[in-house]
């Protein structure tokens, strides 16, 4: 699923973002399936909730990116509650981490929203799509 989300968004990244809302039950339901999903792969459910918005038609490409980050973070952030709850310390490396993923969203915030065009956007979530479909094939 992933690779067919790439390649749809690395050959057609220009197709016009035609927006509908998806009725209350099936956005309750698929937002299940993705919880399920990413648990089942032990992924992030933003990298299958991104193409999900995206080919359905359900937010622009901008809004897609704004609202899997903000979904990332809060997976992220619980994740890391829970692994402090359990162990009482932060991993060792989660200072130096922090701070990249601060320096590294603000750079991708500032580029995502106000210099790259939503085909260039597109183009980079395919890569990323490749990568994350790559590492569940062969990591396994």
């Amino acid at each position: 699923m992933l690779w067919f989300s790439a390649a749809r968004f690395l050959l057609r990244p220009g197709a016009a973002d035609v927006l509908r809302e998806p009725s209350r039950p099936a956005a309750i339901s698929i937002g299940a399936g993705l919880g399920l999903l990413s648990g089942l792969t032990g992924t992030g459910g933003g990298i299958f909730l991104t193409p999900l918005l995206l080919l359905m038609g359900w937010a622009r490409t901008k809004t897609a990116a704004a609202v899997s980050a903000l979904f990332i973070l809060v997976n992220s952030a619980s994740g890391l509650l829970g692994n402090l709850a359990s162990t009482r310390q932060l991993p060792p490396l989660a200072l130096m981490l922090a701070l990249a993923v601060v320096v590294g969203g603000a750079a991708g915030s500032h580029f995502g929203s106000r210099r790259f065009p939503h085909t260039v956007i597109k183009r980079l979530l395919a890569i990323v799509l490749l990568v994350a479909g790559a590492k569940l094939i062969f990591t396994r």
